[in-house]
């Protein structure tokens, strides 16, 4: 695939299907979204343990720690993914991003920067997408000049 031409679906899907590491760090960004949110509901009996139990265990944190350490780790999978947008082939870029950016872009919205559950819990997200979409956005008044 040379500089300028337009890759096809099946190249873009060849691409993801090798795990380059934007893929591997979307994944970690919606796991650790979730698990974020989740820690706040709290732990039903039949769920795994989370990224949140396994850092507080493994390293005899408490859980205030493990959420910041957490956080932390989402935020280097973005770092991740960022500096493999600036790295990619030009021509993978776009099918990439909404491919794989987007969605870790969606995991954000709908688990609210791991505030919320959206997902689990949708009147969060009700309340989201009719402030988007509903609510008038009043721009805030300029200061007057001097």
């Amino acid at each position: 695939m040379g500089l300028g031409s337009v890759p096809t679906y099946k190249e873009t899907f060849e691409w993801a299907l090798n795990m380059p590491d934007m893929v591997l760090a979307s994944g970690e960004v919606g796991r650790f979204l979730n698990d974020l949110a989740s820690y706040k509901v709290g732990k039903r009996k039949k769920d795994v343990a989370s990224t949140l139990e396994c850092y507080m265990e493994e390293h005899d944190a408490t859980g205030e720690e493990a959420f910041a350490a957490v956080t932390r780790m989402k935020e280097l999978a973005w770092r991740r993914i960022n500096r493999a947008c600036l790295e990619m082939d030009p021509a993978l870029l776009r099918p990439a991003q909404f491919a794989v950016v987007d969605l870790a872009r969606s995991m954000e919205f709908i688990y609210l920067g791991g505030s919320r559950d959206a997902y689990t819990f949708d009147s969060n997200l009700k309340d989201s997408v009719t402030s988007l979409f509903l609510k008038p956005v009043v721009p805030a008044a300029r200061p007057k000049p001097l």
